[in-house]
């Protein structure tokens, strides 16, 4: 668990010191003058974070609040390749940082953390990065790396970071592969994927199963089956459950329209087993509601990118020019960061008020915060009162009709009626 102390520390520590390192290091800043690297760096991040469509007055506000003297003509000069190289920089150190949250675990105690991993596309123009995110949902703790656009899913850097024994691990059909499972089997690491068509699998006596014939039914089942070749099988279960059809007439669209865009048809074996919900698993003894919980549980990483993107625009900007454009996206990025370490040491009730509430919330309080990496005894006021409104916030109601993702996850274990 990281504290409000070390949290502290960390801002503090990247957005002055090694800010004006890599200013210096990167070329943004050549000689003592009037735009420092760190007030650069705050300005934009924290400017950005308030009003992620503020104008170039609302910014350059918020780079007085830095300590910046400098004019809106000033701050606009200052935007140059050099500039998204010291941001993209900075943003990297801020991606290094581990901070994750001390509150109870209220999400699936039963295993050793939930670690969802994912990518998404970064594009200013004609330039951008891939982002790979790796979120684990019990502490709220980040792991993330920038790539190259067309670099694949599976060779991203957090992909290879080792996960402890008993953690869960929930991926898209973009991370599966065969030998990692084996790997995490082997380790003691639990994992949950949709199953992946032409996947071979085979009885615990090693006889090849055919699908379509054991999905003649129209109840769901759960079944011991090995995945692999001969010479590295490993055990796993497969579990199943017929769909229904209003959402078969929906995944059957989906589906042909995908071929469409592929200019290819669509395979009878596709099509035959989009009649049925598959997983492939290693957690043992689990029915295909908790197999279907668990695989609805994925779905938070991809709200945190829609977060980003639609409430965070790292993607929008007020300028034309793609060098502002990627300095404004790779700080409000590290400002989206920043506010998630400090939404998670602050106590933040993530199954009480929703990642948008508690981002607003956090907004009111930012100036306080800027003038904190200044005068770092104020960094207890900030976080007391932060505190205080999160205490105080109202709670998000339960749904019957549609419920949270939480009242999923707070009856997993119950016993089925």
């Amino acid at each position: 668990m990281t504290t409000i102390t070390e949290l502290s520390e960390k801002l503090q520590h990247l957005f002055t010191w090694q800010a004006d390192r890599l200013a210096k290091q990167t070329g943004f800043v050549q000689r003592e003058r009037v735009v420092s690297g760190s007030g650069f760096a705050q300005a934009l991040v924290f400017g950005s974070l308030a009003e992620p469509q503020g104008t170039r007055k609302q910014l350059q506000q918020y780079a007085s609040l830095a300590g910046l003297r400098v004019s809106v003509q000033g701050l606009d000069q200052r935007f140059t390749a050099s500039a998204v190289a010291f941001m993209r920089s900075l943003l990297e150190a801020g991606l290094e940082e581990v901070v994750q949250s001390n509150a109870p675990l209220v999400v699936l105690p039963r295993f050793n953390g939930v670690y969802l991993t994912d990518c998404t596309r970064l594009v200013w123009g004609a330039t951008g990065v891939k982002l790979a995110v790796r979120l684990e949902l019990q502490r709220g703790q980040l792991q993330a790396s920038l790539g190259e656009l067309l670099e694949h899913n599976q060779r991203v850097a957090v992909v290879q970071r080792a996960l402890p024994a008993g953690a869960l691990h929930l991926g898209d059909l973009g991370f599966f592969k065969l030998s990692q499972f084996r790997e995490w089997t082997a380790a003691g690491v639990f994992w949950l994927t949709r199953y992946k068509v032409g996947t071979r699998l085979y009885t615990p006596d090693g006889q090849v199963l055919d699908l379509p014939t054991l999905l003649d039914s129209d109840q769901p089942l759960t079944l011991p089956v090995r995945l692999g070749s001969a010479n590295a099988a490993f055990n796993a279960l497969l579990v199943a459950a017929p769909l229904p059809s209003e959402a078969l007439l929906k995944r059957q669209a989906r589906l042909h329209e995908q071929a469409r865009l592929d200019q290819r048809p669509l395979s009878q074996r596709q099509a035959g087993l989009a009649h049925w919900t598959l997983y492939l698993t290693n957690v043992p003894d689990l029915s295909f509601e908790q197999a279907h919980t668990l695989a609805r549980t994925r779905w938070q990483i991809e709200l945190l990118f829609k977060l980003w993107k639609s409430h965070g625009h790292v993607l929008r900007s007020r300028s034309a020019n793609p060098i502002r454009q990627q300095c404004e996206g790779y700080a409000k990025l590290l400002g989206l960061l920043v506010a998630h370490w400090t939404l998670l040491v602050s106590g933040w009730p993530q199954d009480r008020l929703g990642a948008l509430d508690a981002l607003r919330l956090l907004r009111l309080h930012l100036p306080p915060l800027l003038h904190a990496l200044t005068y770092p005894s104020a960094f207890d006021d900030f976080f007391y009162f932060l505190m205080l409104d999160l205490r105080f916030a109202p709670r998000r109601s339960t749904r019957r009709r549609s419920p949270f993702a939480y009242q999923f996850w707070y009856a997993f274990d119950d016993p089925i009626p």
